[in-house]
């Protein structure tokens, strides 16, 4: 492998914008979510140089410190999930002699992409970066590589609390293991973001179907758990881990009747116990949610402990987290992912305890905020059936595919040493052709 040469004959840099090089809606594959940006290389001081390849890469990085008795076991894996060849000099030549080269980028996102994030709860994250290496050199001899990294922060919109699919009810009827009890659980809502509310509904009642009830059933209590689960998908590290970051229980102890076929019903009702302030930029209400606190309803207490994650100390942030991705929220990677749960338990008096596991979904924005996400998302969608047709945008909806975007991307500009590209590059006309250290033109 050729060496890494030092950054001091030429540049490397991504052309200034205020738009970000993420274009479209990483998660919503209508929206063609794309890399698009230019990388401009060029010449220190007007020294021409000589370029034989530029290579452009997509690499995602995942990192995991998760706390063991003897310690901590510490991993982090580096993917390449796209790679290009940028420029290449003519045919039959070894390299080719430049002061600049400008080479259009425009790629779609693999619609598996990971989105950027901080863990706290278990010390880990996922970023993105863009590495350009450019080789160097007239010869064999003298070839070296120039390498330079560009953190990018990816979002994905697949989540939102907003969208259909989460707003059906989700429902779930279990039977005790003896049988003499059934129990009907609503969520109204499958998906929630920090501090939205979230709601689930029970029904626990004598199974009809079922005719040898022991007279002296009785509900003796209910328990509501929220847990954040981590799964490690490589040796060496633990294949999973959870946390609790909400419990309520609900004593019905006090109650003289039995269980019968009409049931109990009760509900849980509390703001989801992840929080984000950079999200209550979007929230127009007034009155901010109450803190959880045990309350005592018909003599019964109801006791709450929430682990909120608002006073989380994240020591240093890697380049490339954007800063509404700095709690817990579902995502699916190749070291790690994060996935969440409810659990309902059920004690019995005289029947068999019951123990219900549900997954749900959290996303990264509230619906506060993703009542404005969609609206760009819509805006994003309609820009990319304007620009790359309908039937395009249909395909890699659909299949996917890089080869579909190339022609959409302009020729390189390659900028030779002569005098327009000189001055062109910005360098003083009046210096062309002279040694030493050159200065730009000033443009007011």
């Amino acid at each position: 492998m050729a060496p890494i040469k030092p950054p001091s004959d030429i540049s490397v840099a991504l052309r200034a914008s205020s738009h970000s090089v993420v274009h479209g809606c990483p998660g919503v594959p209508r929206s063609i979510p794309r890399i698009e940006t230019v990388v401009e290389i060029r010449a220190i001081n007007g020294k021409p140089f000589n370029v034989r390849s530029v290579i452009l890469e997509l690499r995602t990085i995942q990192k995991i410190s998760i706390p063991t008795t003897l310690g901590s076991t510490d991993s982090s894996r580096e993917y390449k999930i796209h790679e290009e060849m940028l420029f290449r000099p003519t045919a039959g030549l070894f390299s080719e002699e430049v002061m600049g080269l400008d080479l259009p980028v425009l790629f779609p996102l693999p619609q598996d992409i990971i989105s950027s994030g901080v863990f706290p709860n278990w010390t880990s994250s996922t970023t993105h970066k863009l590495c350009v290496k450019v080789a160097l050199g007239d010869s064999y001899i003298t070839e070296s590589v120039h390498i330079e990294n560009f953190p990018i922060a990816i979002k994905l919109y697949d989540t939102l609390p907003l969208y259909r699919q989460y707003n059906e009810p989700m429902l779930e009827n279990r039977i005790s293991n003896d049988k003499q009890v059934a129990l009907n659980l609503t969520i109204p809502i499958s998906s929630v973001g920090p501090n939205d509310e979230f709601i689930i509904d029970l029904l626990i009642q004598a199974n009809p179907l079922y005719n040898k009830i022991n007279k002296n059933l009785k509900l003796k209590q209910l328990t509501f758990q929220i847990k954040e689960i981590i799964e490690c998908h490589e040796g060496g590290l633990t294949p999973k881990k959870e946390i609790k970051l909400f419990t309520q229980t609900k004593d019905f102890s006090d109650l003289q009747t039995r269980l019968s076929t009409e049931g109990i019903k009760w509900q849980f009702r509390l703001p989801f116990p992840i929080e984000n302030d950079s999200l209550k930029m979007f929230d127009m209400k007034d009155s901010t949610v109450e803190e959880l606190q045990p309350s005592m309803e018909n003599n019964a207490p109801t006791v709450s402990i929430a682990n909120m994650a608002r006073n989380k100390n994240i020591d240093k942030i890697d380049e490339g987290i954007p800063i509404t991705h700095i709690q817990g929220f579902t995502t699916m990677g190749k070291l790690f992912s994060i996935r969440y749960e409810i659990v309902v338990k059920v004690k019995l008096s005289h029947g068999k305890d019951m123990d219900i596991r549900l997954p749900i979904t959290v996303s990264a924005y509230d619906r506060a905020s993703s009542a404005y996400i969609l609206q760009w998302i819509l805006k994003e969608c309609d820009v990319a059936r304007q620009r790359f047709g309908k039937d395009l945008v249909n395909y890699i909806a659909g299949r996917g595919g890089d080869a579909k975007l190339t022609r959409f991307v302009p020729p390189p500009i390659v900028y030779h040493y002569n005098r327009n590209d000189w001055v062109r590059l910005g360098f003083n006309p009046e210096e062309f052709g002279t040694k030493g250290t050159h200065s730009v033109q000033y443009i007011d």
